[in-house]
């Protein structure tokens, strides 16, 4: 009976410390990836922070509608798409009081990019992107199947980077 006892005393000490192992590793595991999700997160957020955009809406016809963005933070933002990737959006919006309709705009065209407040401008083909300090005139059509804006109707556009920072404005179509 003295040798069973210790016997199985070992086989559950040996038990008990694989499992309180297994857990351990487990344990260790799951704050690493914890840590290294919250360090992303948070650097994410930092970027952010980082970007200030403001948006002008300059004009709206029937079809097609002109802004300004205007890159007031600390980070470059980026106009031209590559490889397939859009590096913002524009979602757009008009009606009156009854019915609105909305659209992601993903091909625009950029008129001009320039130092803000002075006459100082870049090339738009060779300059696609707005440093700190600078603005893009944009132009962007509405899809060809969307019904013309309205004549006194209300806009509203959203520039969204993909830094996940948005800057939108409102506008009518006077003409």
């Amino acid at each position: 009976m003295g040798f069973s006892v210790t016997l199985a005393s070992s086989v559950i000490l040996i038990g008990m410390i694989a499992v309180f192992s297994c857990l351990s590793v487990a344990a260790i595991y799951g704050l690493k990836e914890i840590s290294q999700a919250a360090n992303d997160y948070l650097s994410r957020e930092r970027e952010k922070l980082d970007v200030k955009l403001e948006l002008n809406v300059d004009s709206v016809n029937a079809t097609s509608c002109n802004i300004t963005v205007k890159n007031t933070g600390s980070k470059t933002v980026f106009l031209e798409s590559q490889n397939g990737f859009r590096w913002n959006t524009i979602a757009f919006s008009y009606g009156n009081d009854s019915l609105w309709r909305s659209y992601l705009i993903e091909e625009y065209e950029v008129l001009e990019v320039k130092v803000s407040g002075t006459n100082n401008s870049f090339n738009p083909d060779n300059h696609r992107f707005i440093n700190p300090g600078e603005e893009a005139k944009i132009s962007f059509d509405i899809p060809e199947e969307a019904p013309d804006i309205p004549l006194q109707g209300i806009v509203s556009v959203a520039f969204a980077t993909h830094y996940g920072v948005t800057a939108n404005s409102r506008g009518v179509r006077e003409q």
